[in-house]
């Protein structure tokens, strides 16, 4: 049986007190808990050399209704430089409804996925190529793309 299990620590003074947050995720299927997600697209990555927009995760690549998990990773360093993330629409534009947000240079994001959505990105510049990383741990893939 897969294990699978994200982690997040989060220290910061920004308040009158520290903040330490230190939370472990077992990732496991959406229709029994005690098994875990035993399949993945594989680790991806996407270079960008324009804004144009382009759909990492189709709907059809994964079974509806799940409980897949999402890691997208801006593999770059600039901090002016970024990635729209946004479903079912062109993440190009920054202020369509659909846009989850932005990630800067080492930028990563780690989300439930219900697989019913294309997952779309969009470089911020055409002018410096960027790399995306990207990749679905996944309760059922339907079709092997990539």
């Amino acid at each position: 049986m897969a294990t699978t299990q994200a982690t997040i620590n989060v220290s910061s003074d920004i308040l009158s007190y520290p903040i330490s947050i230190s939370k472990t995720m077992t990732m496991s299927k959406a229709a029994n808990p005690s098994i875990g997600l035993d399949e993945t697209t594989g680790l991806r990555t996407k270079k960008f050399t324009s804004t144009t927009a382009a759909v990492i995760v189709e709907h059809d690549e994964l079974t509806d209704d799940k409980a897949h998990k999402l890691y997208i990773r801006n593999a770059g360093t600039s901090k002016s430089n970024f990635f729209f993330v946004a479903y079912n629409a062109s993440a190009a534009a920054a202020d369509t409804a659909e846009t989850i947000g932005k990630l800067y240079g080492g930028d990563w994001m780690l989300m439930p996925y219900d697989g019913n959505v294309n997952i779309t990105v969009a470089s911020s510049t055409a002018s410096e190529t960027q790399y995306l990383e990207y990749m679905v741990f996944a309760d059922g893939i339907v079709a092997a793309k990539g």
